[in-house]
């Protein structure tokens, strides 16, 4: 979601989780909110907690990350656009595994 298309209220804690992002929670209930890139072309968005929202249980899957690192005899169904671990890394910011902040 664009952050301009984002209002914020209430007991909001954020964390800078890495160099490059962040995560928020409400500080009241505990509930995740959003986790959103603070450098690089992601930080125009808010990656929004689906929880947030009625029915989201009837969303619709369009994407699928790093799909290709799946625990074998686990697969998401459905017809979506599947990212591999290279082609999401090799255009997006991201934490390699064992890194520290």
């Amino acid at each position: 979601m664009p952050r301009g298309a984002v209002t914020i209220t209430g007991p909001v804690k954020t964390f800078q989780s890495s160099e490059f992002a962040e995560r928020a929670w409400c500080d009241r209930c505990g509930s995740a909110l959003w986790f959103r890139d603070t450098k690089g072309p992601g930080a125009a968005y808010y990656e929004l907690a689906p929880g947030l929202f009625e029915n989201a249980g009837g969303a619709t899957l369009i994407r699928e990350v790093y799909a290709d690192c799946c625990p074998q005899g686990y697969a998401l169904a459905g017809d979506h656009v599947r990212v591999s671990r290279a082609d999401y890394e090799a255009n997006n910011l991201h934490a390699s595994e064992g890194a520290t902040q």
